[in-house]
């Protein structure tokens, strides 16, 4: 099979970027050929997004490719900038049928997250033009340019653009539902499920450590801020890693609380390793999580995870059974999750670790993931 991936660069590299790249060297890995035409949004931002609506160098770019590739199908994750909806219509215009991942809510709201200013934002989701954002400059505090990618994505939702798309892939149900009660999606697109996932880690290193583990961005919403008051002036031993615009909130917090340690930014191996040793990792975010790849890393480490229950998080994980599930937002109840998995016998606590480790192998596994993206090429190319 001939896969041609298209993917627009964010200017900070992300996990988005990492899935992608995974996803290809899968495929080529398995016998597939695969082609990576690559867009990026480091340099030329004020020209980029005067395109937005429809970039006629991208158009042509992707044209030229499909000629010079022939691909049987094209998988697009990001369009936003760089490349914008042309390409679909470069797609369309070749007779190339189209499969795209929907990483995130850019298509529903100019905020990309629906998330702003320190809460959940749906208002995009009840308006037929998401006139509460431009109001409130949801991206980037700007609102000149929500109101241009407002209205971009309002125009090709008018025109019909994203019905090009005969695919589209979720990572978890909430995201479907959200998209599927907008209004924005085509009876004539398939709307599958289809999570992410990661490489297996080394198993050899025993789990004997004490502690809990939170790995990730240090922003308000990823639920530092609950996550830090859950643990603040308790027995529970909370070790941090990562970086982000709350890094001195967690200093502050760490200074006055010796369960908590705070690690900086790590190296990958050091993150596996920690991970492997800890009771669970802690998952608090508080937006609507498209994914959690931290999530799946650590089920492949036989790590169980305590996480809010929102978003695409209760479809990865399973209260009392590969982790357990608190309220988003509520550190009282983020707090009882803890206690609750400390007063866990060391059968119960063995069983979350196996079961967590089965939901890698049956779900997120490069085997279970192959599986899934061929068949729905596949299930694609002969509608």
């Amino acid at each position: 099979m001939r896969v041609l991936i298209i993917h627009t660069y964010y200017k900070l590299p992300g996990g988005e970027d990492s899935v992608v790249e995974n996803e290809a060297e899968l495929l080529r890995s398995n016998g597939h050929i695969v082609d990576l035409l690559p867009f990026h949004n480091a340099s030329k931002t004020l020209l980029k997004v005067f395109f937005l609506f429809f970039n006629p160098a991208a158009y042509q770019r992707v044209i030229g490719k499909i000629k010079s590739f022939t691909p049987d199908v094209i998988h697009i994750h990001n369009f936003h900038f760089a490349a914008s909806p042309a390409i679909l219509y470069a797609a369309k215009r070749l007779k190339v049928p189209v499969v795209m991942t929907m990483h995130n809510f850019r298509l529903l709201c100019p905020s990309g997250s629906l998330f702003f200013n320190g809460q959940l934002f749906t208002d995009s989701l009840k308006q037929n033009f998401p006139w509460s954002a431009v109001k409130k400059g949801v991206y980037q505090g700007s609102k000149a340019i929500t109101f241009w990618l407002a209205l971009s994505n309002y125009l090709h939702r008018k025109m019909g653009t994203w019905s090009i798309v005969n695919a589209m892939i979720f990572l978890g149900e909430h995201s479907r539902t959200v998209f599927k009660q907008s209004g924005v999606t085509s009876t004539r697109t398939a709307l599958l499920i289809k999570p992410n996932f990661t490489m297996r880690k080394s198993l050899r290193e025993p789990a004997t450590g004490e502690y809990f583990l939170y790995v990730g961005r240090l922003t308000e919403e990823k639920g530092i801020k609950t996550l830090l008051k859950a643990f603040e002036g308790q027995h529970a031993l909370l070790k941090i890693a990562g970086t982000g615009p709350l890094h001195h909130l967690v200093t502050e917090t760490t200074a006055r609380n010796s369960n908590i340690e705070y690690l900086g930014q790590l190296p990958p191996p050091e993150v596996a390793r920690l991970m492997r040793s800890a009771k669970a990792l802690v998952f608090p975010s508080e937006w609507f999580e498209t994914f959690g790849m931290v999530i799946i890393e650590a089920f492949s480490l036989g790590t169980p995870v305590v996480a809010a229950n929102l978003g695409n998080v209760p479809s990865i994980v399973s209260d009392k059974v590969n982790g357990l599930l608190f309220e988003p937002s509520d550190a009282v109840s983020l707090r009882k999750a803890i206690t609750t998995f400390d007063e866990l016998n060391a059968d119960e606590k063995l069983k979350l670790k196996n079961q967590a480790l089965e939901a890698y192998e049956k779900s997120f596994s490069p085997e279970a993931n192959l599986q899934q993206l061929v068949k729905i090429y596949s299930d694609t190319m002969s509608v």
